[in-house]
């Protein structure tokens, strides 16, 4: 995959941690713990999205290795029914969704969840074969806000296989469906705002329907290699 779809700021972390951020992005969201609308529920959130993952990955670990795409049904499994792709998609177009047809926005969230999904589905994979995921590899921070609050930041810390740790935080807000991510923050860089400068450059260029023609060409090269490829 070129690496000009994604943010720099991703290839500077092991695949493994790309992959639990792009996860914990898009993840929508289950339906609060209670009704009390505790501010630190976001955070339980996320531990449970990470440690699900994580321990799905470990036990089925020899699986994926023998099929590299056990990890993209695992994905499909524990997390696409929390996925809020719309409102991630429409954050990356910024003014070019307001721009776009019907068939431009179904197109795009098509091929951008594609591209997503089995890039990194096929990182984590390459990870597995040699390694497995620490359950301590990201350590949230409780939230501090007030009571009732219902846009709040979650701060923590991926500590990699070796390097420094590295701060990691989401901004979460609460809809009807519970807690949802709506940005990422690594290393103070936000990955939206970077997916969305590199596309808005692109479409600029070359327009909309070129941006998800090549989204759509990537998503199919990836499909059809083995055990999705890397590279």
């Amino acid at each position: 995959m070129n690496q000009s779809t994604l943010p720099a700021t991703l290839f500077r972390l092991p695949a493994l941690i790309g992959i639990l951020l792009v996860m914990l992005l898009l993840a929508s969201g289950r339906p609060a713990v209670a009704a009390d609308n505790d501010p630190d529920q976001a955070r339980q959130l996320l531990e449970q999205v990470a440690q699900e993952m994580i321990q799905a990955t470990n036990q089925r670990r020899e699986e994926i290795r023998q099929n590299p795409k056990v990890v993209e049904e695992l994905v499909e499994e524990l997390l696409l029914p929390h996925i809020d792709l719309i409102t991630a998609s429409r954050w990356v177009l910024g003014k070019h969704w307001r721009r776009a047809s019907k068939e431009q926005k179904i197109s795009f969230i098509k091929h951008f969840r594609g591209m997503l999904l089995r890039f990194y589905a096929t990182a984590l994979a390459d990870y597995l074969n040699d390694n497995t995921v620490d359950e301590n590899l990201i350590r949230f921070q409780p939230v501090r806000a007030e009571a009732g609050s219902e846009d709040v930041t979650v701060r923590s810390h991926v500590y990699p296989p070796s390097g420094q740790p590295v701060p990691v935080n989401y901004n979460m807000h609460l809809t009807r469906k519970g807690w949802k991510v709506y940005d990422v923050s690594v290393e103070g860089v936000s990955v939206i705002t970077t997916y969305r400068n590199s596309f808005n450059d692109e479409i600029r260029r070359n327009g909309l329907d070129q941006l998800i023609a090549r989204l759509a060409n990537e998503d199919e090269e990836l499909v059809k290699q083995p055990g999705g490829a890397n590279s």
